[in-house]
């Protein structure tokens, strides 16, 4: 699992959006959507992560992108290779940075983990579902993680971090402690 800067990373890090005209022309962008007319943009690429990996049946892959109108745009794709079952793709358009910041984080993954079609048979042996439902769950909690960890990795990438929880890193380290 890898995430990696794209051209602009040095201004989102930054947070200039004057500069990237000047440095790198827009590119356009055409983005899927699951169940929806594709979205089409001019801009630059942020951060571009995946989470595939060997024996992964359902992972995440995300793109963050800044538009000329200085939006931030979030591809984020719940890719599968089980059988019956199809890619989901998603795109949402923010106004900042941390809004996006604040939706990936809200983002429940574990939704994307497909349900077995057997669960939900009513002639399906008790132990059998039983059996199925330990693997879902385990396949439920490794999506979770999976897809915590890409999302570190895209925040590090980015040079994100929560002030909140700065300022209180900092006014810890601050205080002399008794002992």
């Amino acid at each position: 699992m890898n995430a990696y800067p794209g051209p602009a990373d040095a201004l989102a890090a930054s947070g200039d959006t004057t500069s990237s005209a000047g440095d790198e022309s827009a590119t356009c962008f055409k983005l899927r959507r699951t169940g929806h007319k594709a979205v089409r943009f001019d801009g630059w690429q942020l951060v571009e992560a995946f989470g595939g990996g060997q024996g992964k049946d359902v992972w995440h892959d995300l793109n963050l992108y800044r538009t000329g109108q200085d939006r931030i745009v979030v591809e984020l794709i719940a890719r599968t290779t089980l059988p019956d079952q199809q890619d989901l793709h998603r795109v949402n358009t923010f106004e900042t940075l941390t809004d996006a910041a604040a939706w990936l984080e809200a983002y429940r993954a574990t939704d994307d983990a497909p349900i077995p079609a057997s669960l939900s048979q009513a002639n399906t042996a008790l132990p059998w579902a039983m059996l199925q439902a330990v693997h879902l769950r385990h396949n439920i909690d490794r999506i979770d993680a999976d897809y915590r960890t890409m999302l570190s990795e895209v925040f590090m990438a980015l040079d994100l971090s929560d002030p909140a929880e700065a300022a209180l890193y900092t006014a810890a380290a601050a205080s002399p402690r008794e002992g």
